[in-house]
């Protein structure tokens, strides 16, 4: 496919957020950019919650500035894909944007899950966005994205993980042996590195597994992810602090429906793009507050990083990389310089 150079928004954004100084949008008004009446269909899955609250605020950013001319119409439920064919969906134009989430088809967009390894030191939401937009600039991963005829606008932020699960609580390393648990891209590596036996489950089939009895445990992001699927309805026990790390989703769209919009709608996303993660992130911490008190209440019991448990992570999480890089060398990429880019850029965004 020959890539066509666009002006996108997560190259733009880059630039705009070294600082976050951020516009808020106003009360309504005329529209501020004028332009011609364009409806976006959506797809996302599950309902709304942290999670989405970053594409929430673009929505009634661009809604409000154009004064409903450019409309993002946000379909919940998975009602136009499920998460893992949201990639395929934007591939063929089924809707000009979706949520993607490499490790759901890491086949697919292999060199995007080099944002999914374990324990990659980002401790904060704005350590992440910065990181990832350097990231998805690489040509390689741009080139990655435009075979599926996509174009990330920015990425979906998620906080770093923690394990919630059902039963005994798991008091040492040993009792981490055997037990079923859903995990994604590092974070299984992990849960291996316990013991556990891993696999993954499309968000929507979470609470059924757990309830069947088919998962023990699943490690997810914290808190907001839990409570947005009811999982410390049956959980007991969730860990106090371990911070796994975190894996990347984007917001991506079309590349087609993208180059077709007008120039002032797509620096328009470019503008609304700040406001979108420090409303996610304000988001994050209200509803992190609220779940805390939650799980105090249920009673769940707190499980501390043992010394044991942390050995065994810390010894998984090198040779994790290392086998990623070398997979990516392996497809013709360029492993080590990606993975040096990650952790440059990490460090980068951590300093300031």
């Amino acid at each position: 496919m020959t890539m066509r150079v666009l002006s996108t928004p997560i190259a733009l954004g880059a630039l705009m957020l070294s600082g976050l100084t951020l516009p808020v949008a106003g009360p309504a008004r005329a529209a501020e950019v004028d332009g011609p009446a364009i409806t976006w269909q959506v797809s996302l899955w599950g309902n709304r919650r942290g999670f989405t609250e970053g594409v929430e605020a673009l929505a009634a950013y661009l809604s409000e500035k154009t004064d409903g001319n450019f409309q993002l119409s946000l379909q919940y439920g998975a009602v136009l894909s499920d998460p893992t064919e949201n990639i395929d969906g934007l591939q063929i134009g089924a809707f000009e944007m979706a949520t993607v989430c490499s490790f759901y088809h890491p086949g697919k967009l292999p060199i995007s899950t080099g944002l999914n390894l374990a324990m990659l030191p980002l401790p904060t939401l704005e350590s992440q966005y910065r990181t990832y937009a350097e990231y998805l600039r690489h040509p390689a991963v741009a080139a990655e994205w435009a075979g599926w005829s996509a174009v990330p606008v920015m990425s979906v932020l998620m906080p770093n993980y923690e394990v919630m699960g059902r039963g005994t609580p798991p008091a040492d390393l040993a009792a981490w042996s055997g037990l079923r648990i859903n995990a994604s891209g590092g974070h299984a590596a992990l849960m291996q590195a316990l013991g556990a036996v891993s696999t993954t489950i499309p968000a929507p089939d979470l609470y059924s597994s757990m309830e069947r009895g088919a998962l023990d445990a699943i490690v997810y992001p914290y808190t907001y992810a839990f409570t947005a699927y009811s999982l410390q309805e049956l959980s007991t026990w969730v860990t106090d602090r371990w911070n796994l790390g975190t894996v990347n989703c984007v917001l991506a769209a079309n590349e087609d429906a993208y180059a077709g919009l007008p120039q002032q709608y797509r620096d328009l996303i470019d503008e609304a793009i700040p406001t979108a993660y420090a409303q996610q992130i304000e988001a994050y911490e209200t509803v992190d507050a609220e779940n805390e008190a939650d799980f105090e209440a249920r009673g769940l019991v707190r499980i501390p990083m043992t010394d044991d448990v942390r050995a065994a992570l810390q010894a998984a999480v090198e040779p994790s990389w290392q086998a990623w890089v070398e997979d990516m060398n392996s497809r013709g990429a360029p492993g080590q310089e990606l993975l040096d880019l990650i952790l440059s850029s990490a460090a980068a965004a951590t300093a300031e």
